[in-house]
């Protein structure tokens, strides 16, 4: 995919690290030494406004699948949104810190993520159980969980077909896709005996997170 992330901060540095080998992307920043930060990722860079059209005309945006907005302005996201639209990008996503943007997000159809509650949950996550922490939202009501097995873990020892068994673990909303064991990914079949170390890769319904943090 054609990929224009807005912005290079914390969290759109994280994004290019991870999709630059294997997409194409283009990264505009306004700030030079920001952009120049950037250079050795292999990524695109424009030095110029993300709320420019004519920055964004540089930046191949009428070619882009996606169209990221992750700078620290609500009204730059809005406008970068707006230009997306604009031009037809059929996925964009934006940074939101200001719930009150969000109708109007949503008359735009564009994708949002609310950073405030993704800064909240990962620091209460991390206070309430540090072994457990959520990789991604998927949706409006999913995410992504990593749980890792430590000793006297209640996953410890179990079967994948044993889990629904204990009754401390949600039955519903709750499945593991994935078990990450040294370096290796392997698929949870019912025989999988679960060990301390192993990372458990987890779909769940959003809310299951903190019925799960009372049993780890």
């Amino acid at each position: 995919m054609y990929i224009i992330v807005a912005g290079v901060n914390t969290i759109s540095e994280r994004l290019v690290d991870e999709l630059v080998s294997m997409h194409d992307v283009v990264v505009v920043e306004d700030d030079k030494k920001k952009a120049e930060s950037l250079y050795s990722t292999g990524a695109t860079v424009v030095n110029g406004s993300p709320q420019s059209l004519s920055v964004l005309m540089d930046a191949g945006i009428s070619k882009a699948d996606v169209l990221v907005s992750t700078l620290n302005s609500p009204n730059k996201n809005l406008v970068v949104s707006m230009i997306g639209k604009k031009y037809g990008v059929p996925k964009i996503v934006a940074r939101v810190e200001d719930k009150s943007y969000l109708d109007i997000y949503n008359m735009l159809e564009v994708n949002t993520v609310e950073y405030t509650d993704i800064v909240y949950s990962e620091f209460l996550s991390v206070i309430e159980h540090p072994s457990m922490r959520k990789v991604a939202n998927v949706g409006k009501d999913k995410e992504i969980l990593e749980i890792v097995v430590s000793k006297k873990s209640v996953f410890e020892n179990l079967r994948v077909d044993e889990i629904d068994d204990v009754k401390r673990i949600p039955k519903k909303g709750f499945k593991i896709v994935s078990v990450l064991r040294e370096e290796e990914s392997i698929v949870p079949e019912d025989t999988l005996r679960i060990k301390k170390g192993d990372s458990l890769i987890i779909v769940a319904d959003k809310g299951v997170r903190e019925r799960v943090n009372l049993v780890l």
